[in-house]
């Protein structure tokens, strides 16, 4: 469906994105992460047309719409933008800025659908500045989605909503774009949301693509150290502990191998436990609760390990422990 080859991008000196290449697959959710500045935005700017690449191709549909010698203008890609400030029309009711959209008066059953899923009906008749941030959210999406895109691209989409609204409106989203079969990429700078919402996710780094794969691939077996983090807390344990793990990466400034194992895949060793390879043990240094599970730090010889551990354990600082890797 989109075919993203060798995409290079630069503002002035500063390259921006890197050989990027990208194949994404009819009604799949891709969702785009990184850091501040890892090109997330400009690369959905490259392929909603809002930015020339300085070379590459994209083939949107089986259609070039840019390469050397081509340039498709925004508005015949067939693709909808979804901003991160919804970008609605102040003088328009919600009703008027969803049929605003070229063909969106022609695809009425298309758009009573949306409205019916998304629970935005009552509001119809409302200005934006008088509807909350997800409603004005929920509108910006059935609008995008009203002319019946080949794809979608959503701008950091969640981002100013409360913890509530985004768990109900990611799954909307999903919904939405799986029940109409629609091509989707997000970007976010929220891994939970990402995990949530998408088929697969695209890492990016200092402007290249350093990792892709599906939500729980990149979670468990991450590539390096900056993957890991942005998938949250986690250990890095030297593979010498834990020789038989196949899933490891190299570190790119020590040049040493080492696993990624989350606080969560650990648990008490006890006789029962099967296997033995990759049992750690060390003195509680501190105990903290945390929501329905109890963290601890596990001083292992010249490793520290951070460790989440179910309440119901009982457990003192300065106790010998045991845990193994599940």
């Amino acid at each position: 469906m989109l075919t993203i080859q060798g995409l290079n991008k630069s503002y002035g000196e500063q390259n921006v994105l890197n050989d990027i290449n990208l194949d994404v697959e009819t009604g799949e959710i891709i969702s785009v992460v990184g850091s501040s500045g890892s090109g997330k935005t400009t690369l959905l700017r490259l392929v909603s047309g809002l930015e020339i690449p300085e070379s590459g191709e994209i083939i949107l549909n089986d259609k070039i719409v840019n390469n050397q010698n081509v340039f498709v203008a925004p508005e015949k890609r067939n693709c909808s933008l979804v901003f991160q400030d919804y970008a609605l029309f102040p003088n328009m009711s919600m009703s008027e800025n969803i049929y605003f959209g070229k063909d969106s008066s022609t695809n009425i059953d298309r758009v009573k659908q949306l409205i019916d899923i998304t629970d935005i009906k009552k509001i119809m008749e409302k200005f934006p500045h008088e509807c909350s941030g997800g409603e004005q959210q929920r509108v910006a999406l059935v609008r995008s989605l009203a002319i019946n895109p080949k794809i979608i691209l959503m701008d950091e989409p969640l981002s100013n909503l409360d913890y509530d609204l985004k768990e109900n409106l990611g799954t909307v989203i999903r919904k939405i774009i799986k029940k109409f079969n629609t091509t989707a990429i997000i970007v976010t700078h929220d891994i939970n949301d990402a995990m949530k919402i998408s088929d697969r996710i695209v890492v990016l780094d200092d402007g290249s693509i350093v990792q892709i794969g599906l939500p729980n691939e990149l979670y468990n077996n991450p590539k390096s150290k900056k993957v890991a983090l942005l998938f949250g807390e986690t250990n890095f344990i030297p593979l010498s502990m834990m020789p038989d793990e196949k899933n490891y990466f190299i570190d790119s400034k020590t040049k040493q191998s080492f696993i990624s194992v989350r606080p969560n895949q650990f648990k008490i060793f006890n006789k029962n436990s099967l296997g033995s390879e990759n049992v750690f043990s060390g003195e509680i240094q501190s105990i903290k609760e945390v929501a329905s599970k109890i963290q601890i730090e596990l001083k292992c010889e010249n490793l520290f390990l951070t460790i989440f551990l179910d309440r119901s354990e009982k457990l003192i600082q300065g106790q010998e422990l045991k845990v193994i890797v599940i």
